[in-house]
């Protein structure tokens, strides 16, 4: 199953997850033992969500086989996020969301990426007008 996902809502569902784990950090790409891939296979087989946004798409209901297979070959995390997000994704929300994932990336907490990503682009959802 693979449903439509706005970008309202996905930045909407990142921000809830960070809400939820303020001081959650991310191994960099360098430490994190899958690197830059958005969703890994559990212990139990199932897929889950490596990285802040695969976390969302997969909660938003991205088919994780896609994702996975998408992941696999993309050239860019932007690519990514354009393939399942079906409506919205125009430049405030996809430059939000690439620069939480850039500072995620860094190892900086996710409140941090996000309250960077909101000082960076004004405007988009959920952001301090």
């Amino acid at each position: 199953m693979n449903t439509a996902i706005t970008a309202t809502a996905l930045v909407g569902k990142v921000r809830e997850l960070v809400t939820a784990n303020p001081d959650a950090i991310t191994p960099t790409a360098t430490n994190h033992p899958h690197g830059n891939r958005y969703v890994v296979r559990a212990t139990d087989g199932r897929w889950r969500g490596s990285r802040l946004i695969g976390r969302a798409l997969l909660e938003l209901g991205a088919d994780p086989d896609a994702l996975a297979e998408h992941d696999a070959g993309a050239l860019s995390a932007a690519s990514t996020v354009m393939h399942f997000v079906r409506f919205g994704v125009w430049g405030q929300e996809l430059l939000w969301l690439n620069i939480v994932q850039s500072e995620e990336g860094k190892g900086h907490p996710w409140q941090w990426a996000l309250t960077f990503a909101d000082l960076r682009i004004k405007g988009v959802t959920g952001s301090p007008r």
